[in-house]
Order: C-alpha cells, then sequence, then structure tokens
C-alpha cells in the first residue's frame, strides 16, 4: 500500500510540473497577448509581465524537484531526517521567492496604473497558494523537529 501512495504521489507531482509547464509554453503567451490586444494602454507591459511570470516558474519547478527528493528520502530513509528538513526550507524559500516576486509586480504594476484585471485575479491566487504552501511547509518542518526530538 505504502509503494502504491509513494507512486501516487510522484505521478500527482510530475503531473502538476507537465500542468505547469504546458501553460508556460502554451496558455500563458496567448493570455499575454490577448490582454495586451484587450488594454492597449499597457500592451508595452506585455513581455515584462510574461517575464515576471516565467520568473517564478524556476521556484516552483525547483519545490516541485524538492519535493520529489523528499519522496525518494522517505522511501529509502526514515521520515525524520534532516535532508527533509533541509527540502522543507528549500521548499519554503522557493514559495517565499514567489511571493516576493509577485508582490513586488503587483506594487509596479500599481504604481504605474497598468495592472489588468485578469492578471490581477490570477496573482492574487497565486499568492495565495503560495502562501498556504510556505505555512504548510514550516508547519511541516515544525512537526517533524517536534517529532524527532521526542524520539530521542
Amino acid at each position: 500500500m505504502q509503494k502504491l501512495n509513494i507512486i501516487f504521489l510522484r505521478t500527482v507531482i510530475i503531473s502538476t510540473g507537465l500542468l505547469v509547464l504546458s501553460l508556460c509554453v502554451f496558455v500563458l503567451p496567448s493570455l499575454a497577448q490577448e490582454t495586451a490586444h484587450l488594454n492597449p494602454k499597457v500592451a508595452y507591459l506585455q513581455y515584462p509581465i510574461l517575464l515576471g511570470m516565467y520568473a517564478t516558474a524556476i521556484p516552483f519547478f525547483y519545490a516541485l524537484y524538492e519535493t520529489l527528493k523528499m519522496i525518494t528520502l522517505i522511501e529509502r530513509e526514515s521520515v525524520f531526517s534532516i535532508l527533509l528538513e533541509q527540502g522543507l526550507n528549500y521548499i519554503k524559500y522557493c514559495a517565499y521567492i514567489i511571493l516576493v516576486l509577485y508582490i513586488s509586480g503587483f506594487f509596479l504594476l500599481d504604481y504605474t496604473n497598468a495592472l489588468p484585471p485578469l492578471v490581477a485575479l490570477i496573482g492574487i491566487v497565486i499568492i495565495l497558494i503560495t502562501i498556504l504552501v510556505a505555512t504548510g511547509a514550516a508547519f511541516l518542518k515544525y512537526v517533524l523537529i517536534k517529532s524527532r526530538l521526542n524520539v530521542n
């Protein structure tokens, strides 16, 4: 049963990575083009916004990679490994990087009065999900440390 769970987790993580990669390659450019046509006043920001979204994809994919490494560690070693704590730290830091990039992008676009509503909605959803991921990683690290101290 545990092997089935690990296979399921890996499948979900890889599927999520492929879905986000396909969104980055196929959907985001057309979405940026459509937003530029709907808001010609801010069409000059089409590529900087797209570049900013691609910049946030890098820490996202790194967090997925760390998650896959953590699943392998859990499979081979115990749950109380120090490497799991490091992986959770990396995931938390990736979430913080994504948060900083999106919030600074929001302020920059809002300052120039060039925040398209569709970009704002996508950004708010990504910010909320990122906050949840950072909080979850910090909580799991806390539980891991606390349970490791109780075991010793």
